[in-house]
């Protein structure tokens, strides 16, 4: 949930050349680990290959990276081995086993008996007639015996009998005087009845005592189908049938099934079985689900940003399910290597690997878990937000920094609520009985303000519970968690100042621009002031700190304490030429500066009582803002004593050379945006002779916390 710096970071690599001024992010290093790693204390994570995936160097790297479990996706299954009676095709099957063998990764073998891609000439003679099952079931055994012999030095488990038991809901139809059976009508079933599975399993056993032994089979979560499962696993094992393990095959889609139906299929299973195993996993972003494909598979397009979040989702929200059932599921494999080689195609986005086998944001979203989550414990404390609007219970907070949302739109296919700068990924919420979308955080959220918006099946709204910010280039909802220090932003029983509106004229931009200035509660329109221009961050607008960051607040509140001297702030807004979002690179800093220096400096000292003087004239800016502030204070040493960047980068002593050029230098950010580089800076500057101080939020990233705290410590050393 936690998205903020991963927007910034982003818009941080579009500024191109503003990482040598001093912007606090670099590249990312690429992680060494694998699934094989970060699951190694839970279950082992396999893939389903084909025989080009471990020909290929790049493949190959990928799955021994990855998997500690391989399945032949199709050169296992009978018609592929033994097309014809006593016609083996062992090549594929021999180069995928050698290669599990070569790399030491176990072999998942799949599949002994299915209906499909199954050996037809198992059910007849050579005059076309159908045998007996007792002839089925002798050449049912010479397969399995055959090709479990050959493999059981590196296959450790069996699909044995797969997909035998009927869709739907077991319910009779208007047609039907009594419920339809249970199994599968297959070929199978109409020759042997369900002795054709015991049979399987026992040929297999046979084979290899020491393997275990798999019912597998889709829509295995759905409540009918997964009591049908229950039913038959527990009526072999009576009967003394060796099925060793249930495989839930997990061809899922982006609604469905539900979590609660995925958990508590795992809890019945495992009242019959050790070992449970995700076996054919992939989600797709359509609406199908099994083993069913009514669709045209074309080839990959742009897939939605709100369908990329359902995906991850529903990928993030199962493993969860997985881990939390670590004692009985013991393997997950994703069916096939990538988008490109999967069953399902591209274009429905299935798999963690895309069509060029390069990782998507899913596979860090499965990958990188925290484990504290898991089984996390919700406290049932919230209250309404803060920043709601009068009368609105939701969004609603607890006291661990969870938020919880509610949306009305029983129509609706999807709703997602989107934290942070930008709004990307974001909190899936589930429709409840009465149609009403409610959700809650996957963890709790860092304290301060955030920014969000709703996304209702592609459509970018706002939450009618919550106010309006400007933020992300347009008004977005805000929330806030309650930080522990809240008490300097509050609004207390102190004199107050006042935030006054202001429209300044700019030739440079033949426009009237607006301005919003803080006069400290001393202002009485004979006493001269200085004065602070603070900036907001890329995305925001004049109103941000006075709104989303309590500067009038924290102001009135410092100088009721006397923790600093009175003085005026102005904030006006950044952004001179058209930029889209994620397009900072294209930021012209010099056409803001003839607006700041040339335009609105002259117009607020002629129009408020100012001390018009360097040494009482200050610049500050929040990330963008900062990267403003370091720009024109570098260029124009003659207008601004005082400089502050608050997550905006630092100023080294080469910068500017002269310690005498400037009065002080304040730089900050947050805990979790690199504070070591912000420190080093400051103690740099310390010891070339300049006033410096840094300073770092505890515990806050790329957020206005950080910014709030920052004012706080930054405002007594200015104009001292």
């Amino acid at each position: 949930m936690k998205r903020i710096s991963t927007i910034i970071l982003a818009l941080a690599v579009s500024a191109g050349s503003l990482f040598a001024q001093g912007f606090p992010w670099g590249r990312p290093v690429e992680d060494p680990t694998g699934y094989k790693d970060t699951y190694k204390d839970y279950f082992t994570v396999g893939v389903a290959v084909n025989i080009r995936n471990v020909q290929d160097p790049d493949q190959i790297a990928l799955i021994k990276k990855n998997f500690n479990s391989i399945t032949a996706e199709n050169d296992m299954k009978v018609v592929s081995l033994q097309p014809r009676e006593g016609e083996w095709n062992w090549e594929n099957a021999d180069k995928i086993a050698n290669f599990c063998r070569e790399n030491g990764i176990p072999l998942r073998g799949h599949t002994l008996c299915w209906h499909s891609q199954f050996a037809d000439w198992m059910f007849v003679d050579d005059k076309g007639n159908e045998v007996s099952k007792e002839v089925f079931y002798e050449r049912l055994r010479n397969h399995i015996h055959t090709v479990v012999n050959r493999y059981k030095d590196i296959v450790y488990c069996w699909d044995v009998v797969n997909e035998a038991m009927a869709d739907g809901d077991g319910r009779p139809n208007r047609w039907m005087r009594e419920a339809p059976s249970p199994y599968r009508q297959s070929r199978h079933f109409k020759l042997c009845g369900d002795e054709f599975i015991a049979k399987a399993f026992e040929f297999a056993h046979e084979a290899d005592p020491d393997a275990l032994l798999f019912y597998n089979d889709y829509n295995a979560a759905d409540p009918a189908k997964r009591d049908r499962i229950y039913n038959m696993v527990k009526k072999m094992q009576d009967a003394g049938v060796p099925i060793h393990g249930i495989g839930m095959q997990g061809h899922y889609n982006v609604y469905g099934p539900s979590n609660e139906d995925i958990e508590a299929a795992i809890v019945k299973y495992s009242e019959l079985v050790d070992n449970i195993h995700f076996t054919e996993l992939d989600i797709r972003i359509n609406e199908e689900m099994g083993g069913g494909l009514q669709f045209s598979r074309g080839q990959a397009g742009e897939v939605p940003g709100y369908i990329k979040t359902l995906h991850e989702a529903k990928y993030a929200d199962l493993f969860r399910i997985l881990r939390r059932h670590k004692d009985v599921v013991k393997n997950v494999t994703f069916w096939n290597l990538s988008d490109r080689d999967s069953w399902l195609g591209a274009n429905n986005y299935p798999l963690p690997f895309d069509r060029e086998y390069k990782p998507k944001n899913v596979y860090r979203v499965i990958k990188n878990f925290d484990p504290a989550l898991d089984n996390a414990e919700i406290k049932e404390d919230f209250v309404p937000s803060v920043k709601n609007q009068p009368g609105q219970q939701y969004p609603m907070v607890n006291s661990q920094g969870y938020a919880r949302f509610r949306v009305e739109a029983p129509q609706a296919r999807s709703v997602i609520v989107s934290l942070g700068l930008g709004g990307q990924g974001g909190t899936v919420l589930h429709k409840n009985e009465e149609g009403v979308w409610v959700g809650t955080t996957d963890g709790p959220l860092d304290e301060g303000f955030h920014y969000y918006h709703l996304t209702i099946d592609g459509g970018v709204v706002n939450d009618p519970g919550a106010k309006n910010y400007y933020g992300s280039v347009r008004w977005e909802s805000g929330i806030e968690i309650p930080a522990h220090d809240q008490d300097f932003y509050q609004v207390k029983d102190v004199p107050h100042g006042q935030v006054v509106q202001v429209l300044f004229p700019s030739p440079s931009t033949n426009s009237t621009k607006r301005a919003f200035v803080y006069l400290p509660p001393q202002y009485d329109g004979k006493k001269k002031f200085p004065v602070l221009y603070l900036q907001h961050g890329w995305g925001e607008d004049e109103t941000a700190w006075s709104r989303q960051g309590h500067a009038n607040l924290i102001m009135d509140n410092m100088i009721a304490a006397g923790e600093c001297k009175p003085f005026i702030i102005v904030m006006t807004y950044g952004m001179t030429n058209d930029v889209k979002f994620g397009g900072l690179g294209g930021f012209n800093f010099k056409d803001f500066e003839t607006v700041l220096v040339d335009e609105l400096v002259p117009y607020i000292d002629a129009n408020f009582k100012t001390i018009a003087k360097k040494d009482s004239r200050a610049m500050a800016g929040l990330s963008m803002g900062g990267m403003e502030t370091r720009n024109i204070t570098l260029a124009r040493p003659e207008v601004f004593g005082y400089y502050g960047l608050l997550s905006g980068g630092v100023y080294t002593p080469e910068d500017i050379k002269d310690p005498n050029q400037v009065k002080g230098i304040f730089i900050s950010c947050g805990g979790k945006e690199g504070p070591d580089r912000i420190m080093k800076a400051a103690e740099d500057l310390k010891a070339a002779g300049f006033n410096a101080k840094g300073y770092v939020s505890p515990g806050t990233g790329h957020e206005f916390l950080t910014w709030r705290r920052s004012l706080r410590e930054m405002a007594p050393m200015l104009f001292k």
